[in-house]
């Protein structure tokens, strides 16, 4: 693209002070030392700098607000060196991955993008994974133990004979109340969970009671 930077500078000339427009005529003639020198660096910070080692206009006259007018000059010199005013990375460009490469030879638009998808989230997830064993760590004692034989938590404990703690007669009178008789006679009834209820359905005895009472009696007998 050719640019006419001296019709770009008479444009912006045009209606200014006579100290303005000799300020943007110094500039110009700077920047174009510049561009013929070889230098590609048209950064506002950098042309300050220089324009102002020349005896032109610095940085911060360059970059106020209302000196469009010199940005507008630097560029038109920046567009004529195929370039533009942002400052330009610093080393060599990073190569293109191979994975990218291939990429740009896909010429479906559509099927591009999918393959930069899957790609993408493949990247993502080897990253996570190299996260993970760099924080994971692995300790191995490696000192010798010696054995112990493990104790189990269950505990046998035996119920002492009702025959030293409840009289004949007690233990008769226990053993009448688990008869069919006995609880027929006031009219109660009891079921297979041990479970005793009046004739309306009230309960007597809760669930468990004459069962467990009968194993305790089955005790005494063996």
């Amino acid at each position: 693209m050719n640019i006419d930077t001296d019709a770009v500078l008479e444009s912006l000339k045009d209606g200014k002070t006579a100290k303005t427009q000799s300020s943007l005529d110094t500039l110009n003639q700077t920047l174009k030392d510049y561009y013929e020198s070889g230098a590609r660096d048209f950064s506002i910070t950098t042309i300050g700098r220089v324009s102002e080692e020349k005896g032109g206009v610095g940085y911060q006259s360059i970059r106020a607000t209302a000196n469009k007018h010199y940005r507008d000059l630097v560029e038109a010199w920046a567009a004529k060196a195929k370039t533009t005013t942002k400052k330009p990375p610093v080393g060599p460009p990073k190569r293109m991955s191979q994975d990218h490469q291939l990429l740009e030879r896909i010429e479906d638009a559509a099927v591009r993008a999918l393959f930069g998808q899957i790609i993408r989230e493949r990247d993502r997830y080897r990253s996570e994974a190299n996260m993970l064993k760099n924080q994971t760590q692995i300790v191995i004692d490696k000192r010798p133990t010696a054995y112990s034989e493990p104790q189990s938590d269950a505990s046998v404990e035996l119920l002492p004979s009702l025959k030293g703690i409840c009289s004949d007669n007690e233990i008769k009178a226990l053993q009448t109340v688990c008869t069919d008789e006995w609880l027929e006679k006031l009219g109660f009834q009891a079921n297979k969970l041990g479970q005793v209820k009046d004739e309306y359905g009230m309960e007597i005895l809760p669930r468990g009671f004459l069962t467990g009472l009968k194993k305790i009696l089955g005790e005494i007998d063996e």
